[in-house]
């Protein structure tokens, strides 16, 4: 009798190891499947940006040997062309940057066909610019590219005050205006220095108040941390931006304010004159037209945008996922819901 119980327990524990070995073998195909069914839909979702990604990548290869000549070009677009004309622009990059760059003992190869636009900014940005207010065209567009890529302040010569409009609209209440002379002004820019705030000066004249001088220079003391505005030493954050604004159609501004800031022309051109006039007409004959119009092309930015932000989303979410991502459920399944909305608005795009 005591060796049958002996037997007994021996084959009871045998039974229940092979039971527990079992069950581990269950649960770990169950998980091998899980995650051969997460690879496949992550596989799937992914498939349709192969083509996009394999592109890009080529792209980047061929920019290696023109991209210090392209970073040059641009940086001296942002620098030095946002005075001038559409045309005068064009010219002084095609005609004359470009082909000095190529003459010289040791050329500096660049991308012939460079279109500063497309190293600074994206769809998705000139849709928001549109949507607060920037005029369409073309100049339009680089000017508001250039006012927020340049390092010194702007200085906007704006004589049909469209890109103050746009301004205004772009940081609204964040936005301090101040026009100088008026009443505490030194005490309100004080505290925006202070503060981090966005500043904008109107309605310069010829002649900018010297005690300004300091701030447009940068000229920071204390390792940075302060500025002289006329006798006092203000706090200067680093995240205060300033803006300057006149109306004068052609202003005579001193050298040294010119060096210290970027002149960007918003002057009206001619394009931007013809689609504002026709917008005009039609908003006075079929007004239930251009409020179409008007709300579709609103829509239609809106789309880009959104579209930028979940190309973005997807690219961080797979580049931040650490370990073995096929088993992070939640991960794959908000790469399809994006990727699901993506292919939604490219359509109605």
């Amino acid at each position: 009798w005591q060796h049958l119980n002996e037997n007994l327990a021996k084959l009871t524990a045998k039974f229940e190891k092979a039971t527990a070995d079992k069950l581990k073998c269950q649960q770990e195909a169950d998980a091998t499947a899980r995650t051969i069914s997460l690879a496949n839909r992550l596989v799937g979702g992914l498939a349709s940006e192969n083509v996009r990604w394999a592109e890009a990548v080529r792209n980047f290869k061929l920019q290696e040997s023109t991209l210090c000549g392209d970073v040059l070009l641009i940086t001296a677009f942002v620098s030095y062309l946002g005075y001038f004309t559409k045309k005068y622009r064009q010219d002084l990059m095609d005609k004359t940057w470009k082909p000095y760059l190529g003459q010289l003992k040791v050329p500096i190869p660049v991308t012939m066909s460079l279109d500063p636009l497309t190293m600074l900014t994206d769809d998705a940005d000139i849709a928001a610019w549109q949507n607060e207010g920037l005029p369409a065209d073309r100049m339009s567009t680089e000017n508001a590219t250039i006012l927020t890529n340049c390092e010194r302040w702007p200085l906007m010569v704006d004589p049909q005050l469209q890109g103050i409009k746009w301004i205004k609209n772009k940081f609204g209440e964040d936005l301090r205006v101040l026009r100088i002379g008026q009443k505490g002004y030194l005490d309100i820019l004080e505290r925006a220095l202070a503060g981090g705030d966005v500043v904008l000066i109107e309605n310069l004249e010829d002649s900018v108040d010297p005690v300004l001088g300091p701030l447009l220079g940068r000229e920071t003391i204390k390792k940075g941390r302060y500025i002289k505005i006329g006798d006092k030493e203000c706090e200067y954050s680093p995240n205060f931006r300033l803006i300057l604004h006149t109306k004068l159609a052609n202003p005579h501004y001193q050298p040294e304010m010119q060096a210290q800031c970027t002149l960007i022309n918003f002057t009206v051109t001619r394009d931007g004159l013809e689609d504002q006039l026709l917008a005009a007409v039609v908003s006075m004959e079929r007004p239930d037209l251009e409020e179409l119009k008007s709300n579709l092309t609103k829509q239609q930015n809106g789309f880009k945008i959104t579209l930028k932000t979940l190309e973005d989303n997807l690219l961080s979410r797979l580049s931040s996922a650490s370990g073995n991502f096929l088993g992070d459920i939640e991960l794959v399944e908000n790469l399809e819901i994006t990727k699901k909305t993506a292919a939604e608005i490219e359509e109605k795009v």
